[in-house]
C-alpha cells in the first residue's frame, strides 16, 4: 500500500510555509519553473510522495509524455500548465467545489486542450483518475466513466492558491498516497454516475433451470450409455478386456490440442524443487515382474512413489492397467491391492485406520489370506515366537504346556492387535516367505480434502519404509504444492513421477469402439445380462457418433480442449451426451437407418456442453462452458474484458516467465491501459480462473481456495487449452452465442427486446433471429471500442464460425 513519508499536519504547515515564500513573479512562470519551483514541492513536501510511486516526464508509444504518473501500478496522470494559463471558472462562493466536467471544458479553451491531452496519458498509461495543474488551479477528474462519455463526469476544482491551504483536508483525501490507492476521488465522483448493469433475459423465465425431460428412447440410451461407457471398467467379469482394448498410453500425442508442446511438455514442472519437470512414469512388465523406468525409484529407498496427475488425468486407469499387464502366472504371483480413498473411504474419519482395514479385506475377498488366521499369525511371528519361548513367560513350556499356549495366545494376539504394524509385518511375510510381488495403491485422495491427502502420504511412507512393497500414492499437483510448504511433504525427500493426460479424441473413440463390441456381442457382454432392451437403435446411434468424431477434426478439437486433460470429465461429458435431452438422437438413428453414412455435426455436440440437462444455458448447466460476455460493470465494453484477458495471455505479448505466466498486476495494467478499471479486471479473473480458462501455477482458484480479500494480482497466470477454445472457436459459434443471449446483460433496447421476446422459444426461427441480433449488437461494441490491441480481434472470430449460421439459413430456407 502507498503511505505518506509524513503526516497530516506536518504537510499542512509546510504548504502554509510555501505558499508564504511565494516569489512575486511566480505567477509569470512557464510550465518548467511550475512544475519544479511549485507543483514537485505540494507533491513530496506536503502530500508526502516518493519513489517508487511518483515518476516524472514518462514518454508513451504515442509520442507524447506525461509530467506525473502516481502509483505502482499508475492510478493518476497530472498535467502541469505554466501559472499564467488560468482556467475560465464559473464564480463560486467556495473556492473548492464539484462541477459538471463539461461545463469547465466547453467554457475555457485552455483548459480544453489540457483535457485533451491528459485523457491521452491516462490511457497510454492506465491512470483511472485526471489531474491538471497551472499553479494556482487544480482540476480532477475521472479518465474513464463506465457505460459513458468522460465529458458527462463531474470535477474537483480548487480555485486559487490559498484554496489549497484552507481546503487541505480535501486535497489530503484527493490526492495523498493514501487518497490515491483508496480511489477516494474516484469513488466520490462515481457516486453522481450510477448507471446499472441491465436485467438478463434469464430473469423472466419462470424457472430458468428448468429441466428438460428426455423421451423414452432417449431414456433407454442413456441407460445403456452409462453402463458401456462409464462404469464398465470397474467390471471384473470385462475389466482384463477393456484394458487392453480402450487403454490410451500416456505418450500417446495430442495432436489436436490448441497449448504449445513446450506448456504441455513442461505441465507438471513447478512441483519440483529445481525447476525441472519430474519424470513421467514409465513402467513393464519382465517375467511377470514390475518395474519402473527411473534411475531415482528403488525398493530400497524405502519411500512411496508419489505420483502426480491432475484430476481426472488417468491415475487410476494407470494402476489397474499395471496389473492387467501380468499374465495369468504373474497375477498368481502378484497381489494387487488398489485402495479407493475417494467414495469408497468418504464416510472413515481416519485414513489410516481405513487403510489398514481395508488391506485385511482385500487380501482375503481377493486372494483368500487370511492375515488374522492363527496358523498366518503364527507363520509371521516365527522369530518372536522364538524369543517368546526364550522368556520368562515361554519358560513354562515344559512345566505346564496348558498356561504356556494361554500365555503365547495372548502374547500373539497383542501383536496382531496392534493394526498397523501387524499388517506390514504380514505384506513382509508374504513377499519374503511366500515370494509374492505386493502392490499397493493408495487412489483418489484427490477427491478428498487436503488433510485426508496428507494422511494418505504418511500412511504411504509408513507403508513402504519396510522395503518390500511397491507403494504408490497419487496426488495432484496442487496438494503436493501445497504439502512441499507446510504439510507432510514437507520433511521428506520424495520420489516423484507424474502422468499426463492421454488425448481426449482418442481416450473416446476406444470406448465407443469397445462399447460397441459389447453391445454387438463380439466380446464378452455379461454386463448387459438381464437388460431387456432392443440395442440395435443403441447401436445405430454410437456408429454414427463413432464415425463422426473420427471423421471430424472440428469435433476432436472441441473434446481435446474443453476438458483440458481431465479424462474423467471428457468420459463424463460423452455419456452424458447419450440420451442428453437437447440431442436429437431419434433423427440420429433415423438418418443412420435411411443412409448408413450419417455424420453428426459439432453443434449436437457443443450444444449439450452448454446446456446439459437444462432447458436454458446458466452458469451452472454446464460441466464446461464460461459465459465470457457476461459482465460486473455497467460497461458494454466489459463484454469482451474475458476474451481480451485470455487472447493476452495466450499471445506472445507482456513479459512472462520460461513456463509462460503473465504477473497478474501486469495484466491489469494492460486491461488498464485498454479503458477497463480495477472493478472489474479483478472479478474478470476469479472468475476465469474458477472456471479453467486461466490457470496459476499451482491451481489457485480452480483447487486452492482464494479469500476474497486477497488481490488476484498476488498471482501468475496463463491460459489453458479451456481459454483459448473459447474465444477462438466457440464465443463466435451459433450455439454459444444462441445459449449465452439469455446470460448476458444488454444495453442496447432493441436488441433487449428482440432477445427477451424469444428467450422462451426452442424454435428454431425465433432462435435464430435472436442470435444475429445478439451478434450484431456485439460487434458493434466491438467497432465502436477500438480498442488499441493485435491479440485478438473478434471479427476475426465471428468469420470463422460464420458455417455455424449458414447451415441453420440452409435448414430455415427448406424449411420455408
Amino acid at each position: 500500500m502507498m503511505i505518506a513519508n509524513i503526516e497530516f499536519d506536518e504537510g499542512k504547515l509546510r504548504l502554509r510555509q510555501i505558499l508564504d515564500d511565494l516569489p512575486n513573479n511566480a505567477e509569470f512562470w512557464n510550465e518548467a519553473q511550475n512544475r519544479f519551483q511549485f507543483i514537485d514541492r505540494i507533491l513530496r513536501e506536503c502530500l508526502g510522495w516518493d519513489c517508487p510511486y511518483i515518476e516524472v516526464e514518462k514518454y508513451d508509444e504515442g509520442g507524447g509524455y506525461a509530467d506525473y504518473l502516481l502509483g505502482q501500478p499508475v492510478k493518476a496522470a497530472i498535467e502541469a500548465k505554466r501559472e499564467a494559463s488560468k482556467f475560465k471558472l464559473l464564480q463560486k462562493k467556495d473556492t473548492f467545489y464539484q462541477e459538471k466536467l463539461k461545463v469547465v471544458v466547453d467554457n475555457c479553451p485552455i483548459f480544453r486542450k489540457a483535457y485533451g491531452q491528459i485523457l491521452e496519458y491516462c490511457v497510454h498509461n492506465g491512470a483511472r483518475l485526471a489531474v491538471v495543474c497551472n499553479g494556482s488551479q487544480i482540476v480532477v477528474f475521472q479518465s474513464y466513466i463506465l457505460g459513458q462519455p468522460v465529458i458527462n463526469g463531474d470535477c474537483f476544482i480548487f480555485d486559487g492558491k490559498e484554496a489549497f491551504y484552507e481546503h487541505f483536508f480535501n486535497l489530503w483525501q484527493i490526492l495523498s498516497p493514501e487518497g490515491i490507492y483508496e480511489n477516494y476521488a474516484f469513488r466520490v465522483l462515481s457516486e453522481r454516475q450510477n448507471p446499472k448493469v441491465p436485467s438478463k433475459a434469464s430473469t423472466i423465465l419462470p424457472d430458468p433451470k428448468m429441466y428438460r425431460y428426455r423421451t423414452i428412447f432417449q431414456e433407454k440410451l442413456r441407460a445403456i450409455s452409462s453402463i458401456l461407457l462409464d462404469n464398465i471398467e470397474g467390471r471384473e467379469a470385462t475389466k482384463g478386456d477393456f484394458y487392453r482394448d480402450c487403454y490410451v498410453d500416456i505418450e500417446a500425442s495430442n495432436r489436436n490440442t490448441l497449448l504449445s508442446k513446450k506448456v504441455i511438455a513442461d505441465r507438471y514442472k513447478r512441483v519440483s524443487d529445481n525447476g525441472i519437470s519430474p519424470a513421467k512414469i514409465k513402467t513393464h512388465i519382465n517375467n511377470n515382474k514390475l518395474y519402473i523406468d527411473s534411475t531415482i525409484f528403488s525398493l530400497a529407498d524405502g519411500r512411496p512413489l508419489v505420483v502426480i496427475g491432475d484430476v481426472g488425468v488417468g491415475k487410476t486407469s494407470f494402476f489397474e492397467k499395471i496389473f492387467e499387464d501380468l499374465d495369468s502366472c504373474g497375477k498368481n504371483q502378484s497381489y494387487y491391492i488398489h485402495i479407493n480413498l475417494g467414495e469408497e473411504a468418504a464416510l472413515s474419519d481416519n485414513v489410516k485406520t481405513y487403510v489398514v482395514d481395508k488391506i485385511p479385506k482385500i487380501l482375503k475377498e481377493d486372494y483368500k489370506i487370511n492375515i488374522d488366521s492363527s496358523i498366518f499369525v503364527e507363520k509371521v511371528y516365527k522369530k518372536e515366537i522364538i524369543d517368546f519361548d526364550d522368556s520368562l513367560e515361554g519358560s513354562i513350556k515344559h512345566i505346564d504346556s496348558h498356561k504356556y499356549h494361554l500365555e503365547k495366545l495372548d502374547y500373539l494376539k497383542k501383536l496382531k492387535d496392534n493394526r498397523s504394524s501387524h499388517v506390514i509385518k504380514s505384506l513382509i511375510f508374504l513377499h519374503e516367505v511366500q515370494k509374492i510381488q505386493i502392490i499397493v495403491v493408495l487412489d483418489n485422495g484427490d477427491q478428498r480434502n487436503f488433510s485426508t491427502q496428507q494422511e494418505a502420504f504418511l500412511v504411504a511412507q509408513e507403508i513402504s519404509s519396510s522395503r518390500k512393497v511397491f507403494v504408490f500414492v497419487a496426488l495432484r499437483p496442487a496438494t503436493f504444492y501445497q504439502s512441499k510448504l507446510s504439510g507432510a511433504l514437507s520433511g521428506y525427500k520424495n520420489q516423484v513421477l507424474t502422468i499426463s493426460p492421454p488425448p481426449a479424441d482418442e481416450v473416446i473413440l476406444k470406448r465407443i469402439s469397445y462399447a460397441l463390441r459389447v453391445a454387438e456381442g463380439k466380446i464378452n457382454n455379461t454386463v448387459l445380462n438381464g437388460i431387456d432392451i432392443d440395442l440395435n437403435d443403441i447401436i445405430l446411434f454410437l456408429v454414427a457418433t463413432l464415425r463422426s468424431i473420427k471423421s471430424n477434426k472440428e469435433i476432436r478439437t472441441f473434446l481435446s480442449n474443453i476438458t483440458s486433460g481431465n479424462t474423467r470429465l471428457v468420459i463424463e461429458l460423452f455419456t452424458s451426451f447419450c440420451g442428453s435431452p437437447n440431442v436429437e438422437a431419434e433423427r440420429i438413428v433415423q438418418i443412420e437407418k435411411r443412409t448408413s453414412d450419417y455424420k453428426v455435426p459439432l453443434h449436437e455436440f457443443t450444444k449439450h456442453a452448454l446446456l446439459g440437462e437444462y432447458a436454458f444455458y446458466s452458469p451452472s448447466s454446464s460441466l464446461v462452458a464460461c459465459n465470457v460476455y457476461d459482465i460486473f460493470q455497467p460497461d458494454k465494453k466489459e463484454h469482451f474484458l474475458s476474451s481480451l484477458i485470455i487472447s493476452y495471455l495466450a499471445s506472445p505479448s507482456g513479459e512472462r516467465d520460461k513456463d509462460g505466466f503473465i504477473n497478474g498486476s501486469q495484466i491489469i495494467k494492460e486491461m488498464m491501459r485498454i479503458g477497463f478499471i480495477e472493478k472489474q479486471i479483478r472479478p474478470t479473473l476469479r472468475r476465469l480462473a474458477n472456471h479453467r480458462l486461466i490457470e496459476t501455477p499451482h491451481a489457485h482458484y480452480r483447487e486452492i481456495l482464494v479469500e476474497e480479500k486477497e488481490l488476484p494480482e498476488t498471482f501468475c497466470y496463463r491460459s489453458t487449452s479451456v481459454g483459448i477454445y473459447h474465444v477462438r472457436y466457440w464465443m463466435g459459434n451459433f450455439s454459444f452465442l444462441d445459449a449465452t443471449s439469455i446470460d448476458t446483460p444488454i444495453f442496447d433496447s432493441g436488441t433487449q427486446k428482440i432477445v427477451f421476446a424469444n428467450v422462451e422459444s426452442f424454435g428454431i426461427k425465433n432462435r435464430y433471429e435472436k442470435t444475429i441480433a445478439f451478434k450484431k449488437y456485439l460487434l458493434d461494441i466491438w467497432y465502436d471500442a477500438m480498442f488499441d490491441i493485435d491479440y485478438f480481434n473478434f471479427k476475426n472470430v465471428l468469420d470463422g464460425q460464420n458455417p455455424s449460421f449458414l447451415s441453420v439459413e440452409n435448414y430455415l430456407a427448406k424449411e420455408n
